[in-house]
């Protein structure tokens, strides 16, 4: 393991990581948003889990102003007041962890700085991954309304010498139609075999631990139990449901409903950028390997629905 110690190498061994990887997830109890920028200079950042309790943003150990660079940046925000944890992810396995907050002091090296410590693994496991999964899908999305909530609670708290309100960190929700909601896993059966111990390049590994947290998969399950649950799980979500019954109500050009209760591949793409919640909305561009994979876990399990490629592009079918 390759160490990083604060007032020597600690600051500019976090912007290395983050810059040779493409997308990376960020972990950090506390954030200060001059820190986070120093780290941030290419973009990379795609992802931030805060802690975020309200007393954190009265004090100033965070940032409020958080909100609206992760909007301008294109980055998805979530709250956990439970982490503790500081992290960096590059979503495969790779990973820069340690002691060290994204604050002046914490990973700035500013002025008096903290004594931290950090050190990078490069080969964490699968079930590292699912932990880190696990964290993201347990967290709160700050969305719009979220964070006017907290800022109003910021805003009108006025006695630093009293008790600080608690905001605490909800169960997930599953009403939000966040793009990190679908299937990332191509099959449910590739799935399964990721699950009995099958190990296949980066990409699937990681796409497996988030559905395998995602969809609730305990450990230990039978072939019929797993399918069953992931059948279960996957079939009552939000999207899934909504997105079914567009496609048994979908209209033709003229405002007529399809006698087949049929979507072609570019409505689902609009349909797909007009109803998620995640900022920014994905481009249609961006959607189309998920609405594949989708397409397949649809098709596979409930049999009402089934796909073709008629003639250029995948249309999908409701039986009636």
């Amino acid at each position: 393991m390759l160490m990083y110690r604060s007032g020597d190498n600690l600051q500019d061994g976090a912007i290395s990581f983050i810059n040779e990887h493409e997308e990376i997830t960020l972990f950090s109890a506390y954030l200060k948003l001059s820190a986070l920028e120093r780290l941030n200079n290419q973009g990379n950042i795609v992802q931030i889990i805060v802690r975020w309790e309200i007393e954190d943003l009265c004090k100033g150990v965070s940032d409020i102003g958080l909100y609206d660079y992760c909007i301008e940046n294109k980055i998805a925000l979530y709250r956990n007041t439970r982490i503790h944890l500081k992290a960096f992810w590059n979503n495969k396995t790779s990973v820069l962890f340690g002691s060290a907050n994204v604050t002046g002091r914490g990973i700035g090296e500013i002025g008096n700085y903290n004594f931290e410590l950090n050190g990078k693994i490069d080969n964490i496991s699968f079930d590292d991954q699912r932990y880190l999964n696990k964290i993201i899908h347990d967290s709160e999305y700050v969305s719009e309304e979220l964070f006017h909530q907290i800022k109003e609670r910021v805003d009108n708290f006025e006695h630093i010498d009293t008790e600080f309100p608690i905001l605490p960190t909800p169960s997930p929700s599953e009403d939000h139609f966040l793009i990190n909601q679908l299937p990332m896993t191509s099959t449910p059966e590739l799935l399964y075999s990721i699950y009995r111990g099958e190990e296949l390049n980066e990409i699937e590994m990681n796409c497996a631990s988030h559905d395998l947290e995602f969809y609730k998969i305990a450990v230990g399950l039978s072939k019929d139990e797993f399918l069953g649950l992931l059948q279960l799980n996957f079939n009552k979500h939000p999207f899934i449901v909504k997105f079914k019954e567009a496609v048994k109500n979908s209209m033709d050009s003229t405002g007529r409903r399809e006698r087949d209760g049929s979507m072609h591949f570019g409505p689902v793409k609009r349909w797909f950028s007009s109803n998620t919640t995640t900022v920014p909305t994905p481009r249609p561009y961006e959607l189309t390997s998920y609405i594949v994979i989708l397409y397949d876990w649809i098709c596979y399990f409930d049999n009402d629905f089934y796909w073709d490629r008629p003639k250029y592009s995948q249309v999908i079918y409701y039986k009636k």
